[in-house]
């Protein structure tokens, strides 16, 4: 099989959405983006041995592969639109390219993002990135930077899942079968929450999501928004067999971080209800630049570690 059998087989599929002007199959893909929106543009990689081991089901390696990037747009508050696809393939296993593409189109297809192009090519390892392209309204953007003090912070969904199924694995020589279904769907395909952001957006002065870390993210977030924050660790929602600390500096959760005017709280509840999603009220941002933790009434020691960083010694 040639490098044009492989894409035609693995990766085109009938394009049915009329912004497509030319996919994939061109030096380049061709859309139209509508006019009153701007473009919010992502990217995430994920690469044999540092995001996934040899053993990991290649259906969701793919899967989880858009899911990141789709987490990266309802951060922003953005309707994911299209997407290009490198990889790097250290050997044509037709197998594994087959679950890879299926796992990789069900997620896209489940947020009506068009695969439009890409390039593969042959390395010594199996590396895989995806650019999402999304749209959003002209200043409708969430960001990092839009925190006030006073404002709430909240949390989607349950933290720690995907963490302890990871830690799960490494103990036990990364045998994928000894993994619960719970332990695998957090893992591997975590839920985009993207509807809910398009609703957030209106409400929250800041977004973030949740790849590195509960806390490193909140550490970005002020940072950004030049304000502190008060965490009320008794809040924050992890399953009751899952260590604290590990939880909020494990990371892979995409999970959506962000704050919101007080005032708001009565519509982030009937909001949590429409989207059958879990949303915890786990804090407030204030107006220094401290991040304290409590527990209780008592401010409790700040974890040195807070975060995964690629390049941390």
């Amino acid at each position: 099989m040639n490098e044009k059998h492989l894409i035609q087989k693995y990766f085109s599929r009938k394009l049915d959405d009329e912004s497509i002007i030319e996919g994939i199959g061109d030096d380049a893909a061709i859309v139209s983006t509508n006019s009153d929106c701007e473009l919010v543009i992502t990217t995430d990689t994920m690469s044999e041995g540092n995001h996934f081991s040899k053993q990991a089901p290649a259906f969701a390696v793919g899967y989880k592969l858009m899911a990141s990037n789709l987490s990266d747009a309802a951060a922003m508050g953005a309707t994911p639109r299209w997407a290009t696809l490198n990889i790097t393939l250290d050997k044509l296993n037709e197998s594994w390219l087959e679950q890879f593409s299926n796992g990789l189109h069900e997620c896209a297809e489940a947020h009506n993002v068009m695969l439009i192009g890409g390039d593969t090519t042959k390395g010594s390892c199996l590396n895989a990135s995806i650019q999402l392209i999304a749209e959003v309204p002209i200043g409708k953007a969430m960001l990092r930077s839009g925190a006030h003090g006073g404002d709430k912070i909240y949390v989607t969904g349950v933290i720690g899942n995907a963490f302890n199924a990871l830690e799960f694995l490494q103990e036990n020589d990364f045998n994928h079968r000894k993994l619960s279904d719970t332990q695998f769907s957090a893992l591997y395909m975590p839920e985009s929450r993207i509807d809910l952001a398009l609703e957030l957006r209106e409400i929250a002065n800041a977004a973030i999501d949740i790849s590195d870390g509960l806390l490193h993210e909140l550490e970005l977030m002020c940072s950004a928004s030049h304000t502190g924050a008060i965490l009320y660790v008794d809040d924050i929602p992890i399953n009751d067999d899952i260590d604290f600390s590990k939880a909020i500096i494990g990371g892979e959760d995409y999970e959506l971080l962000f704050s919101a005017p007080a005032e708001f709280a009565e519509e982030i509840n009937n909001l949590s209800k429409k989207h059958n999603c879990l949303i915890s009220c786990i804090g407030e941002m204030t107006n220094n630049t401290i991040i304290e933790l409590y527990h209780g009434s008592k401010v409790i020691p700040y974890p040195k570690y807070t975060g995964y960083d690629h390049f941390a010694p």
